[in-house]
């Protein structure tokens, strides 16, 4: 899939993660991608990992999510 900036998809955080509060309270929620992240900004930074976006929710929470995390609406 490729994801396009401006685009909204549904958020698609693994539900065995749970040590990040505010991911998972927005898990299920659509958001709109802003961004790819930047190498300096993706954890950890590598040419072969999948692409990492800045996302922003409908209460205005942003965060970054892989683009295995962005489902189609």
């Amino acid at each position: 899939m490729t994801v396009k900036i401006g685009k909204t998809y549904k958020f698609n955080y693994p539900k065995e993660f749970v040590t990040l509060p505010e991911y998972s309270a927005h898990r299920g929620q659509q958001c709109v991608v802003i961004r790819p992240l930047t190498s300096e900004e993706a954890d950890p930074p590598s040419e072969d990992m999948e692409g990492m976006f800045r996302v922003r929710f409908g209460d205005g929470w942003e965060g970054e999510a892989f683009e295995s995390e962005l489902v189609k609406k």
